[in-house]
């Protein structure tokens, strides 16, 4: 069979392909590597594929500890917290359970910035789940939200501030942000000078442009993004017929190609499971890559988005 031509390919598509290029090469000096992000703070690379571990009713007690420990045994070693998920005793078990060695695993985990109000509270905070997690460092810590969770400029500011007290201490080699726009980031670097290394968004195709926007721009300046609700949100969105008709493509699961949609653009992922089944499907996603038309094809998808935790607004919003 002859190859399609360029008349061929539906119209509402060929805008996408025509900038697939820019959409979906390298967008910035984030160094990627097939193991893993370099993250400026650590001489470790941060690994692609994470363990999430919220927001799920086995995201604590002896479901997470199974899960925790099947993701492990699989390969995997980047694990996924927060404060407030309420599960850093039951990580604790499972890596102690595991018997992986320390050096080989990445921590991270989230400052809930709700209880803080001062420097001082983030280094607390910082050392409350090390004492949780029997950790004596982590290799990434967080502030889990900005504007839109009720923190106001001055405050994300000296919570910004006691992570750095907490980096300089020892206790964090790496610092970042989650849910935090551009207008954000850019006020904190203004006043402090200081970079965070990663920020963690909700990132999966059918996010508005202005979150891929701020994707691009966060790769361009030199930080790097992790991604959650990567399958979309919604279990409808994961299976829809498009998504359905790529995976068929690849001989992959409808989550493995949204999961590789989000790397193939240079942004890490957390999944989280509960079967092994699911977390050694998540973890097997080297051995292919999504074509720049597969991945307009997905992006140009009608899919209603549901946001799970966050808009990427200027001002706050509701969760």
């Amino acid at each position: 069979m002859a190859a399609r031509g360029r008349e061929e390919i539906p119209s509402c598509l060929r805008r996408s392909l025509a900038l697939a290029p820019l959409l979906f090469g390298p967008l910035g000096p984030s160094e990627v590597r097939a193991e893993g992000l370099r993250v400026a703070g650590s001489e470790k690379l941060m690994p692609r594929i994470g363990y999430g571990t919220c927001c799920r009713p086995t995201s604590r007690g002896e479901p997470l500890i199974q899960g925790v420990k099947a993701y492990l045994a699989a390969g995997g070693r980047l694990i996924d917290t927060a404060q407030v998920y309420g599960n850093h005793l039951d990580i604790a078990e499972a890596i102690r359970q595991s018997g992986v060695p320390r050096d080989e695993l990445w921590v991270t985990s989230k400052v809930k910035v709700q209880n803080c109000y001062t420097p001082k509270d983030v280094v607390q905070a910082v050392a409350t789940s090390l004492e949780q997690l029997d950790l004596s460092y982590l290799d990434l810590m967080l502030l889990h939200g900005g504007d839109g969770w009720g923190i106001d400029p001055r405050r994300d500011l000296r919570l910004w501030r006691g992570l750095q007290d907490a980096q300089q201490a020892g206790t964090v080699h790496s610092i970042g942000l989650s849910n935090h726009n551009q207008e954000e980031i850019e006020r904190l670097i203004s006043k402090t000078g200081v970079k965070p290394a990663v920020n963690q968004l909700e990132f999966h195709p059918w996010v508005p442009e202005e979150t891929k926007d701020l994707v691009k721009w966060c790769q361009n300046t030199g930080i790097v993004v992790t991604a959650y609700g990567s399958l979309g949100g919604s279990s409808n969105q994961a299976r829809g017929e498009v998504v359905s008709q790529v995976a068929k493509k690849y001989g992959k699961t409808n989550a493995q190609v949204l999961l590789r949609w989000a790397l193939d653009q240079q942004v890490a992922v957390i999944p989280g499971a509960s079967s092994e089944q699911h977390i050694r499907e998540d973890l097997d996603l080297e051995g292919f890559q999504l074509s720049p038309q597969d991945l307009a094809q997905l992006t140009a998808a009608e899919m209603p988005p549901r946001f799970t935790r966050w808009r990427n607004c200027n001002q706050g919003c509701a969760a």
